[in-house]
């Protein structure tokens, strides 16, 4: 059997200084508190933008500030969902969905009260205008859902069971790779230019919360799923 190629030691990057502990809960929840901080401030200004865009449609009869609002109010969702789903990487919840997914029913609030003006109508803007407001509105919620979606959710049980199964030691993985690694010589990372090392909640914190299937257990723990 021919032997099994190893990383070059110039690819392992360090990620954590040597000899330092993996961060304790208390630790997680205060590095991700300014993350959660900043997605609520900025939820609270993609509602500004919602109220905005009504008073808009309401009382004027200008497009594009009613145009300008919606986009805008689009795109501060999904920047604060980013945040969000960042601090639950770096401090997974108990639960996986309502956390986790926080970001969606924030997206709806802040469109929701828009849509129901929509379809009451405005007795300043004409049809036209209407029709455009209501195309851009849908493009918008439907991009702000998506941005807002958490595809790979974490649980504080996630985080647990990858911390016991790399024994309290270090995990590995790839620049632009989803998955962490318990080998280092593992043959998915043969080929990668650069290969990091770090802590659990290291590799989490960067989103590499998928599990590899050769050498980490993933492909068992997706067919108990």
């Amino acid at each position: 059997m021919a032997e099994k190629a190893k990383p070059r030691a110039d690819q392992i990057r360090t990620n954590v200084a040597k000899g330092n502990a993996s961060l304790t809960k208390d630790e997680r929840s205060e590095k991700a508190m300014p993350k959660r901080i900043a997605a609520f401030v900025i939820w609270a200004l993609a509602i500004g933008c919602e109220v905005g865009a009504i008073y808009c449609f309401n009382k004027m009869s200008i497009l594009w500030p009613v145009l300008a609002f919606i986009i805008a109010d689009a795109v501060m969702c999904i920047v604060a969902s980013a945040f969000w789903k960042k601090a639950n990487h770096i401090d997974p919840p108990k639960g996986k969905f309502l956390q986790n997914q926080l970001g969606v029913f924030m997206c709806l609030l802040a469109f929701l009260p828009l849509g129901f003006f929509l379809v009451k109508g405005s007795d300043t803007m004409s049809a036209k205008n209407k029709k455009i407001i209501t195309a851009v509105a849908v493009v918008a919620v439907l991009a702000g859902l998506f941005g807002s979606i958490d595809y790979n959710p974490v649980t504080e049980d996630t985080l647990a069971e990858a911390e016991a199964a790399a024994n309290g030691g270090y995990v590995y993985w790839a620049k632009y790779s989803k998955s962490y690694h318990l080998d280092p010589e593992c043959q998915t990372l043969v080929n990668s230019k650069e290969v990091f090392e770090g802590y659990v909640s290291d590799a989490f914190e960067l989103g590499k919360t998928d599990p590899c299937d050769f050498c980490a257990g993933g492909k068992e723990a997706k067919e108990n799923e």
